[in-house]
């Protein structure tokens, strides 16, 4: 899967090398674990912290005990995603990692215009949809600022275009061709 060690690697150049100890919000499948001297998963399953996510909980894990939050492709899914946001600012040192979808691309727009998958409304998947505008204006609301973007191509499908080529058109044509757009959130 070269692709998607692109993806990750292109999301681990974004973290300073000082970062060691990790709370992955969403792990899933904990695919960023390798990465961290220390990672602790937070999810439904699979983690060492299990919680609802949907339900205003406090992590339980004290003020500014982490280096790095990661909330990739997490807040979408959440309905007031205000209260893990404010626990994940809590609990870090240093930085939050914010990962959105960008569920606006060619591809998508194609699947919606010929009917084949649309955007629609699933109580379980998708409650904020994004393209690089909004998820923009969504980081500044939360944060404020941060510190480095990166714009991530779509992992499935354009595998006939070489890497630089998508890396490319996704950095031109982001509303176009970004999968995925990763804020690195400095703290203060």
């Amino acid at each position: 899967m070269p692709e998607l060690n692109y993806r990750f690697k292109q999301i681990k150049g974004m973290i300073p090398a000082s970062v060691r100890t990790v709370l992955d919000v969403g792990c899933d499948e904990r695919t960023l674990e390798p990465f961290f001297d220390k990672y602790i998963g937070l999810d439904l399953e699979n983690a060492e912290i299990n919680q609802n996510l949907n339900k205003s909980q406090k992590i339980p894990l004290k003020n500014k005990s982490v280096d790095l939050v990661i909330l990739s492709q997490i807040l979408e899914h959440i309905a007031d995603p205000s209260e893990i946001i404010s626990e994940s600012k809590r609990v870090a040192k240093k930085y939050v990692l914010v990962g959105l979808p960008s569920d606006f691309t060619i591809d998508n727009r194609i699947r919606v215009l010929f009917n084949i998958r649309g955007l629609s409304y699933d109580p379980y998947g998708h409650k904020h949809w994004f393209n690089p505008k909004t998820a923009e204006d969504f980081v500044k609301m939360f944060f404020g600022k941060w510190e480095k973007k990166e714009n991530i191509f779509a992992v499935k499908g354009g595998r006939f275009l070489p890497q630089f080529l998508r890396q490319f058109l996704t950095d031109i044509y982001p509303d176009w061709f970004a999968k995925e757009i990763y804020y690195l959130v400095k703290l203060s």
